[in-house]
């Protein structure tokens, strides 16, 4: 995973600038909000957590990480509860769930609950989102080291 090699202090920094308590609260609702969504049919839920595999304790915002990244439950999601992925569940929500957890883990050193888990995964969307993130961070890095020239 691209993302926990950021430094702790870039981390921190992004995690500081970008992701407000607002954002992060807004996230976690969002992703406890629609967890509990598919949870209300349980055939559906238990589909996707047998696809994700995840271990019996982990947190909402992991688990919703690994389920939304993966493009055929997404899918699924969008088929069975009529939801359009591009409005619900924009890309750069789930690179910022992550950004999160990896700065609890690192920086913080309170990893959430099921943080091995989603450290050792291994699927090609998780890949993207790690590397969405990745990329967020290096942007936020290299706009802060820009100054204005006058002349």
């Amino acid at each position: 995973m691209h993302t926990l090699q950021i430094a702790n202090k870039v981390l921190d920094g992004y995690r500081n600038e970008k992701l407000t308590l607002e954002r992060m609260d807004f996230l976690k609702a969002q992703a406890s909000e629609q967890l509990e969504e598919i949870a209300q049919n349980e055939e559906l839920y238990a589909r996707f957590l047998a696809k994700v595999n995840p271990p019996e304790k982990i947190d909402v915002l992991l688990l919703w990480v690994l389920i939304m990244s993966d493009e055929d439950i997404v899918e699924e999601y969008i088929d069975e509860c009529g939801k359009s992925f591009r409005e619900i569940i924009p890309v750069s929500d789930l690179a910022d769930l992550l950004v999160y957890a990896i700065h609890l883990y690192k920086v913080e050193e309170r990893p959430l609950e099921g943080s091995e888990f989603l450290l050792s995964y291994e699927h090609s969307g998780l890949e993207e989102v790690d590397q969405f993130a990745f990329t967020n961070v290096l942007l936020f890095v290299e706009r802060s080291k820009q100054v204005e020239i006058e002349f």
